[in-house]
C-alpha cells in the first residue's frame, strides 16, 4: 500500500522533470533564435549601411550607379546592324550557328604569321582561298549591314542577366577566316584584296563596341574586341615586313589604325561590368544569386552562404567589388590614353590576396570578379600595337619616298602622319631607332615600365612591346 501511495508522487515528479527539461530546451532554442535573429539583423544593417555610405561617397565623386543610364536607346531598324537579314542570328547571343559552323576549318585556326601557320606556299594559299570563296556572298551581306550606323542587339535590357552579348564563336571564326584570307592574298601579291579583308575586320569591331553609344559593353565583348584588334595589327605587320603594301594601302591602313581606341571601350566596360554585378545583387534573391554564381565546380559552402547567409554580406561584397574597381580605374586614364601599370599591379595583388583569404565579406570574389589585371595588360599591349602600327605605316611611306628611314619620328609629321601617338605606358614618346636604310626598331616600354632596349619578354607582363613581334591577338 505504501508503494502504491507513492506512485502518483513519482508520476508527478517525472512530469515535472520532463516539463522542466522541455522548458529549458525551449528557452535555449528561444535564446538561439533570438541570437541568430539579432546576428542577421546586425549584419544586414551593417552591410546595407556600408554599401549606402560607399555609394554616396562615390556618387559625390561623379560615379553613376543607375542601371537605366546604361540602356541604349531604341534605334530605327533600317539603321541597326542587328536588324539586317541574318545579322542577329549570326552575331547575337551564345552558341554555334549556321555561319560559325560553316566557317570552321583547321587551317583557319593556324593564323599566326610565323612558323605555326600551315599556309606557307602559293599553292596552299590558292587552295584556302578556293575553299573560303564560298563565303563571299555572306561577307557581302555583312559589309552591307555594317553600313548601318548602329549596333544594338534587340533584347531585354531591364536586367543585366537578360542582356545579350555579341556571339564570340561566330566573330572568332569569321575574323580568323578573314585574317587567313588576307595572309593568302599577301602571299599571292594581291595587297588591295588583302586590304579589303582587313577593312572588314576593322569595321566589324563597331559591333563589338556597340556603336555609336558604346553601351553597354560587357567585359567579354571588350576583350573579344581587344583580341580582334591585336590580330588585325598582326596582319598589317606581315604586309609591312614583306613590303607588300603600296602607298594607297598604307594610307588606308594608317587611317584605320589611328581609329583604334580600345581605351574608350575599356572605359565603358569599367563602368558597365561592375554595374552588371551590382544591379544583379540588388535585384536578385539569394536563391537566384546562388543559381547565377555557383557553378558545378563551386564549393558547397559558397552555395550555402549565398542561399542562407545574411543579406548584409552581399552588401559588404558590393562595397569590396566597387572599391576594387576604383583601384583598377585609378591606373587607367582613357582621356589621356595612358596606363599606370604599378597601380594596376597593386589592385591585382589586392584581388589575389582577397581570393586567397576568403571571408564572409569577399567570398564571391572567386566567381564574380573577372581577371581585370590580365584584361588590362592585354588591352594595353594590343592598343600599343595599333599605335605602333600607325607609325610603322608612316615610316614605310617615308621609306617609299626617300629610300631610307628617318633619324627621328618627328620627321614624319605632318606629311606622313598627323601626330605621332605616345607610349600608352606612362605617356612618354614611343622608342624609335633607325637601324639602317632597310630596318628600324619601334617599341613601347611595356608593362614592366622599364626600357629593356627593344627586347620582348616571354609574356605580356615582361619586356618591351616591339613592333613586328606577334601581339598574341589570336582568339582561342
Amino acid at each position: 500500500m505504501d508503494a502504491l501511495a507513492a506512485f502518483p508522487v513519482k508520476i508527478s515528479r517525472h512530469r515535472f522533470l520532463t516539463w522542466s527539461i522541455a522548458r529549458r530546451i525551449l528557452l535555449s532554442l528561444a535564446v538561439v533564435v533570438t541570437m541568430v535573429a539579432a546576428f542577421y539583423t546586425e549584419e544586414n544593417w551593417r552591410g546595407k549601411r556600408a554599401w549606402e555610405q560607399c555609394r554616396h561617397e562615390l556618387e559625390a565623386q561623379g560615379a553613376v550607379f543607375d542601371w537605366n543610364t546604361r540602356i541604349p536607346p531604341p534605334v530605327p531598324n533600317e539603321q541597326n546592324f542587328f536588324s539586317a537579314p541574318q545579322m542577329a542570328e549570326w552575331f547575337a547571343g551564345k552558341g554555334s550557328n549556321d555561319l560559325s559552323q560553316r566557317l570552321d576549318n583547321p587551317k583557319t585556326h593556324s593564323i599566326s604569321f610565323r612558323d605555326t601557320n600551315e599556309i606557307r606556299s602559293k599553292r596552299d594559299a590558292n587552295e584556302y582561298l578556293e575553299w573560303s570563296n564560298q563565303f563571299l556572298p555572306d561577307l557581302d551581306e555583312i559589309r552591307a549591314a555594317l553600313k548601318r550606323p548602329y549596333a544594338r542587339i534587340d533584347c531585354d535590357y531591364g536586367q543585366p542577366t537578360t542582356v545579350l552579348a555579341p556571339n564570340f564563336m561566330t566573330i572568332r571564326n569569321l575574323v580568323q577566316t578573314l585574317a587567313q584570307r588576307a595572309h593568302c592574298l599577301l602571299l599571292l601579291g594581291q595587297p588591295e584584296d588583302a586590304l579589303q579583308e582587313l577593312t572588314l575586320i576593322h569595321d566589324l569591331c563597331r559591333v563589338l563596341e556597340c556603336a555609336p553609344t558604346g553601351k553597354p559593353i560587357t567585359l567579354v565583348g571588350a576583350m573579344i574586341n581587344v583580341a580582334v584588334r591585336g590580330l588585325y595589327a598582326d596582319c598589317v605587320a606581315e604586309g609591312l615586313q614583306s613590303h607588300a603594301w603600296r602607298e594607297a594601302d598604307l594610307r588606308a591602313l594608317e587611317q584605320q589604325l589611328s581609329e583604334i581606341h580600345l581605351e574608350r571601350s575599356l572605359a565603358e566596360t569599367l563602368i558597365d561590368e561592375p554595374m552588371f554585378t551590382l544591379r544583379t545583387f540588388e535585384s536578385s534573391s539569394r536563391v537566384e544569386l546562388a543559381n547565377l554564381f555557383v557553378g558545378p565546380n563551386s564549393s558547397r559552402s559558397m552555395k550555402l552562404l549565398l542561399k542562407y547567409g545574411p543579406r548584409g554580406w552581399v552588401y559588404q561584397y558590393m562595397v569590396f567589388h566597387t572599391r576594387l574597381n576604383q583601384r583598377f580605374s585609378a591606373g587607367f586614364d582613357a582621356a589621356n590614353q595612358t596606363v599606370l601599370p604599378r597601380k594596376m599591379d597593386d589592385a591585382g595583388r589586392l584581388l589575389q590576396h582577397n581570393m586567397e583569404h576568403i571571408s564572409p565579406y569577399n567570398f564571391l570574389s572567386t566567381v564574380a570578379i573577372p581577371n581585370w589585371l590580365r584584361a588590362m595588360q592585354r588591352f594595353a599591349a594590343n592598343q600599343s600595337m595599333a599605335n605602333e602600327g600607325a607609325v610603322a605605316c608612316a615610316l614605310e611611306r617615308y621609306h617609299l619616298k626617300h629610300g631610307d628611314y628617318p633619324q627621328t619620328l618627328d620627321a614624319l609629321v605632318p606629311q606622313f602622319i598627323d601626330k605621332v601617338p605616345h607610349d600608352l605606358i606612362g605617356g612618354q614618346p614611343l622608342k624609335y631607332q633607325r637601324v639602317d636604310s632597310t630596318q628600324f626598331l619601334l617599341y613601347s616600354i611595356g608593362w614592366n615600365d622599364i626600357d629593356d632596349g627593344g627586347f620582348p619578354g616571354n609574356n605580356v607582363a615582361e619586356g618591351d612591346w616591339v613592333w613586328g613581334q606577334s601581339s598574341q591577338g589570336i582568339i582561342r
